[in-house]
Order: structure tokens, then C-alpha cells, then sequence
């Protein structure tokens, strides 16, 4: 008996985020958590669109297969007073070789279960990296590598870890023990 062979087509872009994302962003970041653990917090002690930086960021996007949305990425300028700020914005500069103030962070980035392997994840953070870029930002990120996957493509497109922290907040999670937040640049 042969296997058959099925060519699915699938159409997914990413375009800058709409506030009407919010709906099916919130169902695709709280689907996908279980098995990432990002948030590592979960409930989330405030609302997914602060999550999200629907308040803050710099610039998102959502990314859509079928015209659905399933993914995101924001970019913002500032960690400071947040996650040991300060010792984030060192490392990163130090790395960069620039003023903390010209520093950009990548955020809120997570593709939805049923939407992995198909490039999703790396349009989206391309699409954020040349985004920092082209406004003259020096890109950052930061991860919880619980979830193999998403280090592993930080690091096969580039990012290299600067520093390793055990922030407070980080101390006050269930089954948090012994995890720690990579923090990650890119030229």
C-alpha cells in the first residue's frame, strides 16, 4: 500500500497589527501556552493587551494564515524598571556598543500551535529585526528557553546571548524554579 501525497496550499502574510486582531491574537497566545509556557505566567496578571503592548509598542504586527490571525511580534523601546531593566540595558549596549536609549526590544512574539512550521515565526521576527534596523534601533530580545524551539530560532537566525538573569518577577511564578531569562542581540 502507498501513501498518498497531499499538496496543501497555505496563504499566511503578516501585516501590521489592527485593534480587531486582538480577539483572535488572545485565543492563538493562550492555545499555544501550554506547551511553551509563554507566557510563563499564566493567568497573565493583567490583560492580554497589555501583554501584547497594545499601549506601547513601538511598532506589531500580526501574522494571518488563511487570513486569520495566528501569530505576533511588537517592537518597544524600554525595559527599564521591568525584568532587572537596568541590568538588561547594560548588556545589551555593552554588546551593541551604543547608548542604552538607542536600544529596541522585540516583544510579544508567539505563532499559534496549528500554524508552526509553516515560516510563520521567522517572517514575523524578520519583519520585526528590519523594522528596529531602518529606524536606526540596535535589536534586543529576551526568552525563557522552556520551549526548545523558539532559542533555537533565535539562534539560527543570528541572536547571541549576552546575558543570563534570574529577574525578580521571574521568583514570584509557580514552577518557576531554576529558570532564567536569556537576553539576546542581533547586528
Amino acid at each position: 500500500m502507498g501513501s498518498e501525497r497531499h499538496d496543501v496550499r497555505v496563504t499566511h502574510l503578516v501585516r501590521p497589527r489592527q485593534p480587531d486582531d486582538l480577539p483572535a491574537l488572545t485565543e492563538a497566545l493562550l492555545e499555544q501556552q501550554p506547551e511553551t509556557r509563554y507566557p510563563v505566567r499564566n493567568p497573565l496578571p493583567f490583560p492580554v493587551s497589555e501583554f501584547l503592548h497594545y499601549g506601547d509598542a513601538i511598532a506589531a504586527w500580526t501574522a494571518t494564515v488563511d487570513d486569520v490571525p495566528v501569530g505576533h511580534i511588537s517592537t518597544t523601546r524600554s525595559h527599564t524598571g521591568i525584568n532587572g531593566g537596568d541590568e538588561l540595558h547594560k548588556a545589551c549596549a555593552a554588546a551593541h556598543g551604543c547608548d542604552v536609549e538607542e536600544l529596541m526590544w522585540i516583544s510579544a512574539f508567539f505563532v499559534g500551535t496549528n500554524a508552526r512550521r509553516l515560516g510563520v515565526g521567522r517572517v514575523l521576527l524578520r519583519t520585526a529585526f528590519d523594522s528596529i534596523l531602518e529606524s536606526g534601533g540596535f535589536p534586543c530580545l529576551e526568552v525563557i528557553p522552556v520551549f526548545p524551539a523558539a532559542l533555537g530560532l533565535y539562534e539560527s537566525t543570528g541572536w547571541t546571548e549576552v546575558l543570563r538573569t534570574r529577574p525578580d518577577w521571574l521568583a514570584d511564578v509557580p514552577g518557576s524554579e531554576g529558570l532564567e531569562v536569556v537576553v539576546m542581540v542581533r547586528g
